[in-house]
């Protein structure tokens, strides 16, 4: 985490405690967070605070934004293990998959891709029970 306080620090931000408290909750996260998430998870933080810290964390590199087919958008950490993610369309809990197919993508097509979202959906297994 602490790499992530110094990027806060090197940004010039103030490390308030509204903006350690939406850190903490987004590093100790398993997966995005939609703002209502990180919200609820944020006490004595006002909605307000949370969305100008986002805002922030997102200018500032720190936070990246992702939209589901779902249409929530939700934010993570900036990581430098590239991952996607797979969505139970039946209850919504994602799971990161730490794989990607770029490389064999880009060897099948010969171009060289600049950006990417892949997106899984499906039913997690207790769904499927």
């Amino acid at each position: 985490m602490e790499k992530y306080l110094n990027v806060i620090k090197e940004s010039g931000a103030k490390l308030t405690n509204p903006r350690k408290k939406v850190l903490h909750n987004l590093f100790t996260a398993n997966k995005p967070l939609t703002l209502q998430e990180i919200h609820q998870n944020c006490s004595r933080v006002d909605f307000a605070s949370v969305y100008r810290t986002i805002k922030l964390f997102t200018e500032i590199n720190l936070v990246e934004e992702i939209t589901f087919a779902d249409n929530k958008t939700r934010y993570e950490l900036v990581s430098k293990l590239h991952h996607h993610h797979i969505i139970c369309s039946s209850c919504g809990e994602i799971s990161q998959l730490p794989i990607c197919l770029l490389s064999e993508i880009e060897s099948f097509t010969n171009y060289k891709i600049t950006k990417h979202i892949l997106e899984f959906m499906g039913l997690c297994p207790s769904c499927q029970n």
